[in-house]
This record gives structure tokens, sequence and C-alpha cells, in this order.
């Protein structure tokens, strides 16, 4: 196995084309900027909804050489001024020689979906094969999904099971949103997990089923900010001492940004932050109680073939959580080339992740580290670092090796991830 885990390395390093491996010291040059501008306009939204000074700024383009710094610098005061709408700067040959014409296209954002979508095919060598069908359908703001699951990615365990989402995208507005989410799982455990289980009592057990029914009001302020209040309603089949239903109901709070700023020098800015509470308290009846707070965050600094990207995520829990709720890492996205039961077969209440990766389309190099505990434990951080390829339709296949001193074993990674 081994011997063609190394094959697929070579491979994938006999693919990585000479440019990945140096930096282009010569500063990019728009061809653009030699030609006259000839014109000035706005597409997609009436000019009166533009300020006078705004649309005097971008007549003085009129009759220099165009200069892209400047074209975008009046592109981000567009956005400023046109809430709710997208803002992309077009260059078109001109009438006359020499010229070109500078377009502002302007575009009303209709939607933006914050969806969590599980990926329809995963495959490690590690975990084995991850899946999900999960098929929606929207009509006159409603949206409609039904689908089936089976991953043992996410969570310690492996979860199978149905889920149901239905949402009204458009209560009275489009900045106010209310959903509701059944989910019906049935759960299997690692033999290393239990294994554990029985060395720290304090740990709850293992279930057998695991029934979730979750309401939600989402708000909107702007496009690309979203606020949710909601209810966890999740009720679960204990298997020890004997079978017997546990509730863990909790108060649920997510706030999410996604934001993409306009290119400059050929360069293109992307960030998206997530943070999210679930509070189960006796309030709801809960059998658990516990706090779990998480928040992630990524940023990428790309051009049109290249980009950095960098991810952390965080996460503390409060009192005594299932299982599902505890942090874990090491699988197709997290610390990547780690056994997850490697790394910790139960999980922990603390969580620390980063990940830096370079791509160089389709080549992907990335490092990962991070570590997961409990309170009064004393655990270093885990290293990794890998290999792979990785298209703009969300298919990838990696290698990625786990950095210890012994046993090490690289995991072969292949799926396709929205």
């Amino acid at each position: 196995m081994i011997q063609r885990i190394s094959r697929f390395a070579l491979a994938l390093l006999l693919l990585m084309p000479a440019a990945a491996l140096a930096q282009d010291e010569q500063p990019q040059i728009n061809v653009n900027s030699r030609y006259q501008v000839e014109s000035v306009s706005i597409v997609g939204v009436a000019e009166a909804k533009v300020s006078q000074a705004l649309r005097d700024d971008m007549q003085k383009l009129v009759g220099g050489k165009y200069d892209p710094d400047a074209a975008e610098d009046l592109a981000g005061r567009l956005r400023k001024e046109l809430h709710g709408y997208s803002v992309a700067v077009k260059v078109k040959r001109g009438e006359q020689p020499e010229s070109v014409k500078v377009v502002f296209e302007v575009e009303r954002i209709r939607e933006r979906r914050f969806d969590i979508t599980l990926a329809p095919f995963l495959y490690s060598t590690k975990d084995g094969f991850s899946g999900a069908l999960v098929p929606g359908g929207e009509a006159h703001h409603n949206y409609f999904s039904v689908g089936l699951v089976s991953s043992a990615d996410e969570l310690l365990e492996r979860n199978s099971g149905v889920m149901l989402r239905y949402e009204h995208r458009k209560v009275g507005t489009r900045m106010v949103q209310v959903g509701v989410e059944y989910d019906y799982f049935w759960p299997s455990f690692q033999p290393e997990t239990e294994a554990a289980l029985a060395l720290a009592p304090w740990v709850p057990g293992t279930y057998d089923t695991r029934e979730v029914f979750a309401p939600s009001v989402s708000f909107l302020p702007i496009p690309d900010i979203k606020f949710t209040f909601g209810a966890s309603f999740q009720t679960l089949a204990m298997e020890s001492p004997t079978l017997h239903d546990m509730a863990a109901h909790s108060f649920t709070f997510g706030a999410q940004l996604r934001r993409k700023a306009g290119s400059r020098h050929g360069l293109r800015h992307s960030i998206a932050a997530d943070y999210s509470l679930r509070d189960a308290s006796q309030t709801l009846e809960s059998d658990f109680l516990y706090t779990r707070q998480f928040v992630s965050a990524d940023y990428t600094l790309g051009t049109r073939r290249q980009a950095f990207m960098f991810r952390f995520e965080g996460g503390h829990i409060s009192g005594q959580p299932p299982l599902f709720e505890r942090f874990s890492i090491g699988n197709t996205a997290t610390l990547r080339g780690w056994d997850k039961f490697d790394v910790a077969p139960l999980g922990g209440t603390r969580l620390v992740y980063g990940s830096l990766e370079y791509r160089y389309h389709p080549l992907q190099l990335f490092y990962d580290f991070g570590k997961v505990w409990d309170p009064e434990q004393t655990v270093e951080f885990k290293h990794s670092v890998g290999i792979g390829l990785a298209w703009k339709n969300g298919f990838f296949m990696s290698l990625g090796v786990p950095l210890k001193y012994h046993a090490v074993t690289p995991v072969f990674m292949i799926g396709f991830r929205l």
C-alpha cells in the first residue's frame, strides 16, 4: 500500500509546473493600460441611483490612458453607494483605434446562500467512503431538500441517516428567512472510540440513534452577513447501561460572513468567517448541560491561476457534551494525513487548528497543524504536509503525510467537495 502511495506522490511531483516552484519577480502589466479611454458607462442600474460626484469622477477617465487602479477605486465607491449590488469592471474595444470603453457592470445580489453542504463523495485510506445525496428544489422563495447521508469524515461516528430541510427565503423581505430541519441518524462507532470510553467514564457513551429537530430564523442586514437564531432538539438513544433516551436540547446562534473584494493589480481577496454557539440548559429540559462555541475563518489571496490560503478553527466546550458535539480533527479537510482516532479517539472540548495552502491550479501544497484536548490534559500540536491536485469545480485528490517519528503512513484522499 505504501509503495502504491509513493508512486502516486511521484506522479504528482512530475505534474508540478515549473512556474509553481519559482516566484514571478516581474510585476503584472495590464495590457489595456496603453489604450486611451473612449467612454465610461454604468449598466445594470439607473445612473440616477449613483451620486453626481461619483459620476463626474468616472467621466474624468475619458481621454486619458486606462488606469486599472483608478477604475477599481471607482468600482469600490460604487459598491458602497449601491447597497446590495455587485460591481465588475469590464474593458471593451472602443470604436476608435487604440481606444477602449470602460463599463461598470452592476448586478443586484439576489440571494446569498449559506447552506452547509455535505460532500457528495469522499474517500480516504483511513475512513473509507463517505457521501451525501441531498437534492433540493426552490419555488417562490421556498426551498426544500430531502436526502441520504453516510459519512465518517466529520464526526467521531459514522453518521448514516436521512435529512430533511425547508426554508422560506423571503419573509416579507429578503433580509428575513425562516427554516426547519429534521434529521434521523443511525450512528456507528469505531473500536478505538469504544475502547477509549472504557478508560474515560466521565465522557458520555455511545448511542444507537440520534433524532434532530431544529427550527431557526435568520437575518441578513447586508448580503455578506447572516445572523441565525434558533433551537436544536436532539434525542439520543443511549446504549449504556441499558437502552434509554436522553435529550440534548439547546438554544443556537450563528453568525456568518462571506465577502469577496474587487481585484487590484490582478489580485483577488476573499474571506469567510463563521461563529456558532449551542447552549444546552435546563430551560429546554436538556439532560446534557453544556455550552459549545466554535469559530472558523478562511482567507484567500490569489490571481487567475495562483492562490495562497489560510484557515483557522478554534473551539471551546464547557460542561459534558455528547460525543457528536466533541471536537475532532484528522480527516479530508483538517490535519490531513492524520487519523482522527490517533489524534484523539474521543475528540476533545478544546480545539485549535490552522492550515496554510498554496495552489498553482490545479497543483496543491499544504501544511496543517492543530490539536484537540480536554482540560488538565497536556497535548502537543500535531503537524502534517501534503501535495495534491484540486480543481475549481470541487474535485480533488491529495496525499497527506503526518509528521511524526515512527509509523508514518501517508493517507490518500479523493473526492468532490462543494
